[in-house]
């Protein structure tokens, strides 16, 4: 069974978060929330409170993490240590990082990511470009970096994401979601 890891921080955005989780679980993907906070609840950039199904750890045997946009969000992901060198792990290894919004450009920001191709939020792209190339596409793969422009596509992202980890699932998840 695929696994991915979704790192919470203050300030992410709700919908970019808990739509590809919903969808994944659909698809029998595992998925485990993990708070970066000291306890497991952790504010929505629209200040909802979600409970993390755990308190952050540097867990290394996912197949990919994922990172929601919400500028408090992706700012407050790389005032952990911990989860920038999980992230820098998983990237290095050839594991997947998922990432939407402008959750790409804290990546390259951080020097992660430098001379990747991305999709990034519209807001960011002049700044982006210092480090990556960017792409008009809405969701963009490179390696095992698979980037989403926005919210707006946080469903085809989703999608994606299943197609990539469990592909003989995406079509049934589709059909339950009414789409197919």
């Amino acid at each position: 069974m695929a696994k991915i890891y979704v790192l919470l921080a203050e300030g992410f955005e709700l919908m970019e978060t808990t739509v590809p989780i919903d969808i994944l679980k659909r698809a029998g993907i595992k998925v485990t929330t993990l708070s970066l906070n000291k306890t497991p609840s952790v504010n929505s950039a629209q200040n909802i409170p979600i409970i993390a199904d755990e308190i952050f750890k540097d867990y290394k045997d996912a197949d990919g993490i994922f990172l929601a946009g919400g500028y408090s969000n992706y700012e407050n992901l790389f005032r952990s240590d911990e989860a920038f060198r999980m992230i820098d792990f998983y990237l290095k290894n050839n594991k997947f990082i998922f990432a939407i919004s402008g959750a790409p450009y804290s990546l390259a920001k951080h020097n992660l990511i430098n001379n990747r191709t991305i999709s990034v939020h519209k807001t960011y792209e002049e700044k982006a470009k210092e480090f990556c190339n960017i792409s008009s596409l809405p969701i963009t793969l490179d390696k095992n970096l698979i980037t989403c422009k926005s919210t707006g596509f946080v469903q085809d992202l989703a999608f994606k994401i299943v197609k990539i980890l469990a592909p003989n699932k995406l079509e049934k998840v589709k059909k339950g979601l009414g789409i197919l």
